[in-house]
C-alpha cells in the first residue's frame, strides 16, 4: 500500500495544484472520488489490465461513467493516467488529493485502527488530544481490526503511532531476539 501511495503522490499533487490554482477543487475532488470508485468496480476492474482493451476504449467508458464530472482538463488527467498505465492508482490518488485538500483547509486527516469499536467519549478524547498535539482541527476515521488484540494504531500524515498490544508484543519479541 505504501508503494502505491508513493507512486500516486505526484499525480495527486499535480491534480491538487492545478485544481487549487483554477479554483476548481470541489469538482476535481468529486471526479477523483468517482474515478476511484469506478476503477475498483467488479465490472470495470478486469477491463483495465486487459490487453485487448485500448486506452481509447477505456477513456470512452470512463467518459460515460463520469459524465458531467469530466471537463477537458479532467479528461486529460484521466488520459494521462491511462497513458502512464496508472489508472489503477485512482483510489490512492483520490485519497492523497483529499488529504492535501484537508491540509489546505487546516484540517488534518487522522486514521485510527483499533481492536474494538471506539465509544463517542473515546473518540472525543482522541480528537481533543490530536487537536492539541497538532494545533489543527482533525478529521477522525476509525476502523476496527481485531488482530491488534488491544489498543490502536494511529496514522497522521506519514506518521504512525502504534499503541496496540500486537505492536508492543512485536517490539518485545524483537528485543528478546
Amino acid at each position: 500500500m505504501q508503494e502505491k501511495l508513493t507512486i500516486a503522490r505526484p499525480y495527486a499533487h499535480a491534480a491538487y495544484g492545478f485544481a487549487a490554482e483554477h479554483g476548481d477543487v470541489p469538482a476535481w475532488s468529486a471526479m477523483l472520488n468517482a474515478l476511484a470508485q469506478a476503477v475498483v468496480h467488479p465490472d470495470l476492474e478486469p477491463l483495465i489490465a486487459h490487453p485487448r482493451v485500448t486506452n481509447e476504449q477505456l477513456q470512452e467508458i470512463l467518459g460515460e461513467i463520469l459524465g458531467s464530472l469530466l471537463n477537458e482538463k479532467r479528461a486529460n488527467f484521466v488520459s494521462a493516467l491511462l497513458d502512464a498505465e496508472r489508472l489503477e492508482l485512482a483510489p490512492e490518488i483520490a485519497e492523497l488529493f483529499e488529504r492535501q485538500k484537508a491540509a489546505s483547509e487546516g484540517v488534518v486527516d487522522v486514521r485510527v485502527e483499533s481492536a474494538f469499536e471506539m465509544s463517542d467519549a473515546e473518540r472525543e478524547r482522541l480528537v481533543k488530544a490530536m487537536r492539541e498535539r497538532l494545533g489543527k482541527d482533525c478529521e477522525i476515521t476509525t476502523t476496527v481490526n481485531a488482530d491488534l488484540i488491544g489498543g490502536a494504531v494511529i496514522r497522521v500524515r506519514d506518521s504512525v503511532i502504534d499503541i496496540s498490544l500486537r505492536g508492543r508484543l512485536s517490539a518485545l519479541e524483537q528485543r528478546l531476539a
